[in-house]
C-alpha cells in the first residue's frame, strides 16, 4: 500500500506537519519538510487485511518473543500467526492497538468509545496513552488532535468485544535476559515466560508487572 500523505497544519512551534492516512504515521522531518514516505516502519503489514466481523474468530493473542529486545509482537488469530492488520467497518487495527488494550487492562483503565471530531473515525489509544486517561487525543486516522469532555482511554475493539480483566497470580518472577510476554485478549490471560505473575525482579529491582510493561511500551503509539 502506497503512502497517502496530506498536509494537516502547523505545530505550536510553527512547523508544517504532514500525515500518512494509509499507514497512520507522520511524514515530516524536524524542519517541517514533507517526506517522500511516512515514518511507519512496518508498512508491509498493511498489505494483508483480515475482516474480523466476517471471520469466525475465537481467539486473539499477541506474543512478544523477547520484549527486552523487540517491542513488535506477533499477532495470533485462532492459534495461527497472522502478519497483517485487522479491520471492520472503518476501523483498522494493528499490533499496537492490541498492546494498548493489554496496558489498559493491566492498569485497570476502562475502555471507552471515542470518536475523532475532525474525521469521525473511532479512536484507539496505545503506548503511554493507554494507561493515562486524557482529554486531548491524537487521531491515528487523520493526524489531528481532538478533545473530549472527560479524560478517557479509547478502544475501537471495545465496540464489538467484551474484553475481560487480566487475571494475575501473586507471584514473583526473576528475569535474566529473556522476557516473553503473551496476552490472550479474549480470555484475559497474561503470561510472562509461560507463567502468570504480578511482580518481576529485573536487574536487582522489583517491579509490578504493569509498571514494568508500561515503561517498556510507553512509546508504542
Amino acid at each position: 500500500m502506497k503512502c497517502n500523505i496530506e498536509y494537516i497544519g502547523k505545530s505550536r512551534q510553527g512547523i508544517n506537519k504532514y500525515y500518512c492516512t494509509s499507514h497512520k504515521a507522520f511524514a515530516y522531518d524536524k524542519l517541517g519538510n514533507k517526506l517522500d514516505e511516512c515514518l511507519c516502519v512496518n508498512k508491509e503489514i498493511y498489505n494483508n487485511k483480515l475482516n474480523i466481523k466476517s471471520s469466525l474468530i475465537n481467539n486473539i493473542s499477541i506474543r512478544y518473543e523477547n520484549i527486552l529486545e523487540n517491542v513488535i509482537p506477533k499477532i495470533i488469530i485462532n492459534g495461527n500467526e497472522y502478519n497483517g492488520i485487522l479491520e471492520y467497518d472503518n476501523c483498522i487495527l494493528t499490533y499496537k492497538d492490541f498492546g494498548g488494550i493489554m496496558l489498559a487492562k493491566l492498569n485497570n483503565i476502562p475502555l471507552e468509545i471515542v470518536k475523532c471530531s475532525h474525521c469521525q473515525h473511532y479512536h484507539s489509544d496505545n503506548g503511554k496513552f493507554a494507561y493515562t486517561p486524557h482529554k486531548t487525543h491524537l487521531c491515528l486516522y487523520c493526524g489531528h488532535l481532538f478533545r473530549v469532555k472527560e479524560k478517557n482511554v479509547g478502544s475501537e475493539l471495545a465496540m464489538i468485544y467484551d474484553i475481560p480483566k487480566i487475571k494475575l497470580e501473586d507471584k514473583l518472577l526473576k528475569l535474566n535476559d529473556c522476557c516473553c510476554v503473551e496476552y490472550n485478549m479474549l480470555m484475559g490471560i497474561l503470561l510472562v515466560n509461560n507463567q502468570s505473575i504480578n511482580k518481576i525482579l529485573f536487574e536487582n529491582k522489583k517491579y509490578d508487572i504493569a509498571e514494568f510493561l508500561n515503561h517498556i511500551l510507553e512509546n508504542e503509539f
